[in-house]
């Protein structure tokens, strides 16, 4: 009994039916598996832990369930052979972190907001402090943050970024507290409007055991949450977008501003979403690592065809992204190769390195 039995892919849809039918928290505790560490099998629109889903294909294959303990889940097990029958499996080494805006107790500035939404609008994302609460831990630079309306009649997901800081104290978001407060600087890349929010309620149908408890500022979600929440605020910003453009009481140009016709990758920030959740958040050149800026780019160009894969993606600096599309230089595996005609060049020394060398 080995996974290398597996090889039927009529099975390993049967372990998808088994899982839809039963629920991810029951599927796993019915035939022993954890939640997945990394690897999640995508398919038809939803999210599976890839390990659980291989060994109970192949109960459905041979008769025999192949327990958690007898074989490996990743690169060295489950991926290769569920790729193998067609499936796509993809990488989510990050979960992600819920946090929650209540403005009855702190209002966000709307002229603050609406900078942030024409940054976003713009392609960019539109840094921002947020407090976590009484939690001094647990959220690293390049966690992707969602930020949930409570506290009045709109309640949902309201906004989505990526944390741009390790936790820092800083002045308390209430006025009248003393002592400095945990916080972390955001990266957002969506902000909607309240009455525009992904309702509650939708996502908690729809995402399998997401928290219904908030203690210490927030709530850790695992990487197949992580991708269901995903795809779940991707559709609502779609429909939000279609919406707004049908709407006649919105200006179809700003003030001030010229408007022309671009040709604008749509998919460009979902697939730099792709990249942090699957690379340290930094340069793959230089090792630059203010999240805020990076960029996400094709290894072969999507306009020739290149996939918007984490293995066609890399994370880089503006400079850099540019340098590799102007042919300056070329992956080879994880390592920049330079055109003969081209000079090497790095981010420059900041002088919080020189101090610590």
């Amino acid at each position: 009994m080995a996974l290398k039995d597996l090889n039927d892919r009529r099975a390993v849809l049967r372990a998808l039916e088994e899982y839809d039918k039963l629920g991810r928290v029951d599927f796993l505790r019915t035939y022993g598996f954890g939640t997945a560490d990394e690897y999640v099998l995508a398919n038809e629109g939803r999210y599976y832990d890839s390990k659980a889903i291989a060994g109970v294909a192949h109960l459905f294959q041979t008769g025999q369930l192949l327990p958690n303990s007898e074989f490996q889940g990743g690169l060295r097990g489950a991926v290769p052979r569920l790729r193998a029958m067609r499936f796509e499996v993809v990488s989510q080494r990050r979960g992600s972190f819920v946090l929650l805006w209540n403005p009855t107790m702190w209002q966000w500035a709307e002229e603050r907001r609406l900078v942030i939404q024409q940054q976003i609008l713009e392609g960019g994302t539109g840094s921002e402090p947020w407090s976590t609460g009484s939690r001094k831990t647990d959220i690293s630079k390049g966690d992707r943050i969602f930020l949930f309306l409570v506290g009045q009649k709109e309640r949902g997901l309201v906004a989505s970024g990526h944390a741009a800081s390790n936790i820092y104290l800083d002045t308390h978001w209430a006025a009248d507290h003393p002592e400095p407060g945990p916080h972390i600087s955001v990266a957002w890349d969506r902000l909607v409007d309240a009455p525009e929010v992904l309702p509650w309620e939708i996502v908690e149908r729809n995402v399998p055991g997401f928290p219904n408890q908030y203690q210490g500022g927030g709530a850790r979600l695992d990487g197949l949450q992580t991708l269901t929440l995903n795809a779940l605020w991707q559709e609502h910003i779609n429909r939000v977008s279609l919406a707004a453009l049908g709407d006649p009481t919105r200006p179809e140009v700003v003030a001030s501003y010229s408007y022309a016709i671009v040709r604008r990758r749509n998919h460009q920030q979902q697939f730099r979403t792709l990249l942090l959740a699957a690379y340290e958040p930094k340069c793959a050149v230089c090792g630059f690592d203010q999240v805020e800026i990076l960029e996400a780019a094709h290894v072969i160009p999507d306009s020739q065809g290149g996939p918007s894969s984490v293995e066609n993606g890399r994370l880089l600096c503006p400079n850099h992204h540019r340098a590799h599309d102007a042919g300056l230089f070329r992956f080879q595996g994880d390592l920049p190769m330079w055109a003969e005609a081209a000079s090497e060049f790095l981010a420059p020394e900041r002088p919080q390195d020189r101090n610590s060398s």
